[in-house]
């Protein structure tokens, strides 16, 4: 049975950390969904309202690996469970990326291209890149669809990132979108050594 990719990531980071989701004060803009926070697929639009930022390290090639998870309000998360399939919780829409930044100190500012080679180049994003649709944690259902090519438009005002998104389904169906906020930055660094880390990677 597939599992759920962001579980899978999150499970050797053992420090307690919260996700604080955004303010109740962004503004709607009739299509429900708040402005810049949102992803588009098949025709329908889909809010993003929080987002998280694993870094990795320098796993291969020149880039450093940054992952980045978007996902709804209807998805919540904390670590605070013994079972990482108690850190989410809940239903609704996301997606992922797995970036290589050309600096190990943040996922710099640039147009991140597909690579379905997983070079580890900087400025890529590899096939391990997807995205969930009415996803129910508990259940494990939902609509996954990976991605296979495309930009990522990544950029940076104080401390939010800004992305846009124009990327491919593997269905061939084009999805397009945009993030304006906060990233919570959950780094290897801060892992518990004693266990390894074994990058997984899909739904």
């Amino acid at each position: 049975m597939k599992k759920f990719k962001w579980l899978l990531l999150l499970a050797a980071f053992v420090t307690p950390l919260f996700f604080v989701s955004c303010s109740d004060d962004d503004d709607d803009n009739g299509n429900g969904h708040s402005d810049g926070n949102h992803f588009t697929y098949d025709g329908n639009t889909y809010d993003l309202a929080q987002g998280l930022l694993f870094y990795y390290g320098q796993w291969w090639g020149d880039g450093y690996n940054f992952d980045v998870l978007l996902f709804s309000e209807g998805i919540q998360f904390s670590i605070e469970g013994e079972d990482e399939d108690e850190w989410f919780s809940g239903s609704g829409h996301g997606i992922f990326f797995e970036f290589y930044s050309p600096s190990e100190e943040d996922l710099m500012p640039g147009t991140y291209v597909f690579d379905e080679e997983d070079s580890g180049d900087p400025f890529t994003f590899t096939e391990y890149s997807d995205f969930v649709i009415d996803y129910d944690v508990e259940e494990e259902t939902g609509t996954m669809m990976g991605i296979i090519g495309g930009t990522v438009e990544v950029a940076k005002s104080g401390s939010n990132y800004i992305l846009t998104i124009e990327v491919i389904a593997e269905d061939n169906k084009p999805v397009t979108g945009s993030y304006n906020g906060p990233l919570m930055r959950l780094d290897w660094d801060d892992w518990d050594k004693s266990e390894p880390v074994v990058k997984k990677h899909k739904f």
